[in-house]
């Protein structure tokens, strides 16, 4: 950028590049709205008029027509994988959302690929117009110990990544309890991060009080996993900036905005979809998505509005962008309407590259190494076996098991139950209200496979398979019948990874997914109606709920209370001890 000419454009003495004339200007500043004119020279805003000023003229003009102008829009905390989406696909499909800059934590990658994961997608991000930038996965595994994840990061490779282009922070800090209670590794990680002076950002679910303070002193003060009203309310009077998620999985606004509202909407809070699947995405939207719903529950919309953008840019340190002002980048949105909030044109750094829904631009995809490779090893090949608990000779035997959460999937907790014993193994077939869970170490590190079992899942038959498996990715089966369990497990080890649904020996659907097992070099167009086909076919399986997908993803994540099951065993995640299926 040629700094100078930029002055010379904002003072008048050399045309602008391009003018965006006619606009209804949403000035994240003072709240207002008012005509003007938005010079933009050099990829940035030279100048923009008020009321009273003369209008501008450029080498370019672009007549708005009366939109409203607002600031392109910033997701804080987004999983890129979680959209199946390779970066340039991605982009396609967020772009002309009016999304033009979004922080990743790129951690799924990162625990299957480890430091190769990271720099994959930076190197495959690079040509993009949408803004890139990646923080640091703080939480490689993301339970120490208790789980085989395929890479280990540790101070030394923090320090690495923080030194690579777009890489501006520590992703997602989970390890409360190891910051709080000071773990060396914690801390190792975080004084590496705070040297550099990055944003740090923070995971702290159901945490208020001296600990919420303590996690706060590290240095971390974000959090995106409130979805309580009084603990949002608490965080914000604290000083932490308040990351409200509307994902595919997990829905706060709805239980956020009375706390925005009794706080009198602070600049502590942000906007952000964290976990965001394709059809999703496609039907709904992004962060436009995430902003409706803001304005249905009751929030001003242009508080929504400043909330993704200037509040936003304040967080995460990227302080030339998020406001139409002079001297920040011209990445400007197109709304004709601020109530439905459907978004027209979108510009990024002064060119057009979106309107009505579509791209202006064409993205080719650089073709990239990690995309061909099959990261499924397997030491052994399953079978019905595999997946069939060995009790010995009792006729019955007490089993602890997951007892699953209808109410809220991510929340799962111990149970006992009574099970009888049949030629030596845990029969289940009387007892409709359970299913087994297999995990199988997937990096070829040690053959890890641990096997238990889920009660209120829902699922009356078959089995469902996916390496998406939140964090480690290991290979995840859930089922009724063990040898649909290892049919399902075979066909994700040929595809590479994925997601599928086996019943009475048949695939029913798959969504293949052969980047590290979490990502497909599918467009949204193309992906959207396979996991759409997927969850339906799950859901006629009989497991409950909404959002199918992540549910069975996430029964590994062993950072969420109270109880979840890894490659290790069975944990309780509260104090990251193994729970032994049949207690003595």
């Amino acid at each position: 950028m040629n700094r100078g000419r930029l002055i010379q454009a904002a003072n008048g003495q050399i045309p602008c590049d391009l003018v965006i004339k006619n606009v209804q200007l949403v000035n994240v500043f003072t709240k207002e709205i008012y005509p003007a004119d938005i010079g933009i020279s050099e990829g940035y805003i030279a100048h923009v008029t008020q009321p009273g000023e003369e209008g501008l003229s450029g080498e370019e003009e672009y007549d708005a027509k009366g939109k409203y102008a607002i600031p392109g829009m910033i997701d804080t905390h987004i999983h890129i994988e979680s959209t199946m989406m390779n970066p340039t696909n991605f982009a396609k499909a967020v772009l002309p959302h009016g999304t033009t800059t979004v922080v990743n934590d790129p951690h799924e990658l990162a625990n299957v690929l480890g430091l190769e994961g990271v720099k994959y997608i930076l190197e495959a991000s690079a040509h993009l117009p949408l803004r890139f930038y990646v923080l640091a996965p703080s939480c490689v595994p993301s339970a120490l110990g208790v789980e085989t994840s395929g890479a280990a990061f540790n101070a030394s490779e923090i320090a690495t990544m923080l030194e690579w282009e777009r890489v501006i922070g520590l992703a997602e800090v989970m390890d409360f309890p190891g910051v709080i209670y000071q773990s060396q590794r914690m801390n190792e990680i975080l004084e590496v991060a705070r040297k550099k002076g990055g944003f740090l950002q923070g995971h702290v679910p159901f945490l208020t009080g001296r600990g919420l303070s303590a996690y706060q002193c590290s240095g971390v003060n974000s959090d995106h996993e409130s979805i309580d009203t009084d603990e949002a309310i608490y965080k914000l009077r604290a000083g932490m900036v308040l990351e409200c998620r509307e994902s595919s999985i997990a829905q706060n606004i709805k239980a956020l905005a009375p706390a925005l509202k009794a706080c009198n909407y602070p600049p502590n809070a942000t906007l952000c979809t964290d976990d965001r699947e394709p059809d999703d995405l496609l039907r709904e939207g992004h962060l436009d998505h995430v902003i409706r719903r803001a304005v249905q529950e009751g929030i001003p919309v242009l508080e929504a509005i400043k909330m993704c953008t200037y509040n936003a840019a304040q967080l995460t340190k990227l302080y030339d962008r998020g406001a139409l002002a002079a001297g920040h980048v011209a990445d400007v949105v197109l709304v004709e309407d601020l109530t439905d909030f459907k978004v027209n044109e979108v510009f990024i750094g002064g060119k057009l590259v979106a309107k009505e829904g579509k791209m202006a631009i064409e993205l080719a995809a650089p073709e990239h190494p990690v995309e061909s490779r099959n990261t499924i090893t397997l030491r052994t090949e399953p079978n019905a076996d595999t997946f069939q608990i060995k009790a010995g000779k009792p006729e019955k035997v007490l089993v602890n098991v997951i007892a699953y959460d209808k109410e809220n999937p991510l929340l799962t907790k111990l149970a006992k139950v009574e099970l009888p014993v049949k030629d030596g193994k845990i029969d289940i077939s009387q007892n409709p209200e359970l299913a087994y869970i297999g995990i199988l170490e997937r990096h070829g590190k040690n053959g890890n496979v641990s096997i238990g079992l889920v009660q209120d899942l829902g699922i009356s038959k078959g089995a469902i398979a996916s390496t998406v498996s939140h964090d480690c990715h290991n290979l995840t089966i859930v089922g009724r019948d063990p040898e649909d369990m290892a049919m399902a497990a075979q066909e994700l080890v040929k595809s590479g990874g994925g997601i599928v649904c086996v019943a009475d020996g048949k695939v029913l659907a798959k969504v293949e997914l052969p980047i590290a097992g979490l990502m497909s070099t599918k467009s949204v167009e193309e992906l959207a109606p396979e996991t759409s086909h997927l969850k339906e076919t799950i859901k006629g399986l009989g497991l409950e709920g909404q959002y199918p997908l992540l549910r069975v993803a996430t029964f590994a994540l062993a950072v969420i209370p109270e109880v979840k099951m890894t490659d290790q065993g069975l944990v309780d995640v509260l104090t990251q001890k193994f729970i032994p299926i049949l207690p003595e």
